[in-house]
Formats: structure tokens, C-alpha cells, sequence
């Protein structure tokens, strides 16, 4: 625990060098006032797809141009021989990233009048930044720069999140609900007021939920300990 609150400090203060923090506010800052201007004109999934699309997967994003960032300072090198675990690497990232996301989901929900449920917004978003961040892992480590990053990851990442559109369908076959990105997308929707989801449709799509994000963790430590060795 001790490592991983140190691993997670260190990760903290590299977002800030690098103006993570700073860039991200302005991000937030002109959702904000999009939100509190044409909120009412906007239509009812608006919310929804800004939540899903940034604060959700932001850490997909971010942990690539942070991964290679570290790789062009050789940080990776030497988490190679230091005594620290690719479970731990990861968790920090996960960590430091989820809570961006988690307080920018907070501020837009300032600004939204009439979220329907709150507490799921933010349990669904932290699952599905988990998630990002762990699909993440694997698909920086093909990239050697961050501009290469950011083109061919995104190229990467479409078939996968493309299906959550579905998302949008109401009601929405249950079926559906399998694919992930659609459970996902499908709860931040049902959360902030657009579309309808029983108990039972809610309990599965978090089941979902929990079970990608625990999936992408795995692939992402296991990515990593055929990168460290460890």
C-alpha cells in the first residue's frame, strides 16, 4: 500500500509537469458553460454522450501520452529493476485517472439540473474509465510517440466503442446490453434522464460493467509484466 501511494503521488505530480490538469480544467470549463447556456436546447442524451465520451474514457487518452512520456524519459526502464509490481504501475494510473474523471463528472453534474441518479453516474463512470485505462495499457505499448498514440490508438478504439451508439435505442434489447461499451454508455444515459432501465436491467448492465473493467485490469497487468518482466 505504501508503494502504491507513492507510485500514485509520483503519477499525480507527472499529470501536473505535463499540464494534464491545467489542460483538462479548460476542457471542463467550456462543457461547463456549453451546458449552462444551451443545456435547454440541447437534446436529452446530450449530457450523456459529453460524460461518456470525455470524462468516462478520458483516461484512455491521457494514460497513452502519460505512457509515453515515460517511455521517452525511460521511467519504464527503470520501474524494470525497482520493486514495484505491474498491478501496482497500473492501479496507480487507474487511480489518478478515475479521480480526474470523477471530478469532472461532479462539476458538469453541478451544472446539469434534474441528473437522475447521481450516485449511478458516478459508480458507471468510474467502472468505465477502469475499463479505458485497462484497454489502454496494451495498445500504448504498440506506440512509440505520443502523436502516433493518439492517431493509431483512436483507430483502435473505434470498433470497440462504436457499438455503444446502440445505446441510444429505447427501449433497448437486453441482448445488447452484453457489448460493454453499450451497458456502459446505456447506465451514464439512464442516469442522467434519458431512457428508462428497470432494477433487474440496471443490475446487469453494472454486472457488465464490473466484469469488463475486471477483465481490462488483468489485460493490462499482464500486457505490462511482458513489458517489465515482472
Amino acid at each position: 500500500m505504501s508503494r502504491l501511494l507513492t507510485l500514485a503521488a509520483h503519477d499525480a505530480r507527472l499529470q501536473y509537469r505535463y499540464g494534464i490538469y491545467i489542460a483538462y480544467t479548460f476542457v471542463v470549463a467550456m462543457y461547463v458553460l456549453v451546458l449552462a447556456n444551451a443545456g435547454p436546447y440541447l437534446p436529452s442524451f446530450a449530457i450523456g454522450i459529453i460524460i461518456y465520451s470525455d470524462p468516462a474514457a478520458l483516461g484512455f487518452f491521457f494514460l497513452g501520452a502519460l505512457m509515453m512520456l515515460e517511455r521517452a524519459e525511460r521511467v519504464r526502464t527503470a520501474l524494470a529493476v525497482a520493486p514495484i509490481s505491474s498491478a501496482e504501475y497500473v492501479a496507480a494510473k487507474v487511480a489518478t485517472l478515475t479521480a480526474i474523471a470523477l471530478i469532472a463528472c461532479a462539476v458538469l453534474l453541478v451544472v446539469v439540473h434534474g441528473a437522475g441518479n447521481p450516485l449511478l453516474l458516478l459508480v458507471t463512470v468510474a467502472l468505465t474509465s477502469v475499463c479505458f485505462i485497462g484497454i489502454g495499457v496494451p495498445i500504448a505499448l504498440l506506440f512509440r510517440t505520443v502523436n502516433g498514440y493518439l492517431i493509431g490508438a483512436g483507430g483502435l478504439l473505434t470498433p470497440i466503442i462504436g457499438p455503444a451508439a446502440l445505446a441510444l435505442l429505447d427501449p433497448l434489447p437486453a441482448w445488447l446490453a452484453v457489448w460493454p461499451p453499450v451497458a456502459q454508455f446505456r447506465l451514464i444515459l439512464v442516469a442522467t434522464g434519458y431512457g428508462a432501465a428497470g432494477p433487474a436491467e440496471i443490475a446487469f448492465m453494472l454486472l457488465i460493467c464490473v466484469l469488463a473493467a475486471a477483465g481490462a485490469s488483468w489485460l493490462a497487468v499482464a500486457s505490462l509484466k511482458r513489458e517489465l518482466g515482472k
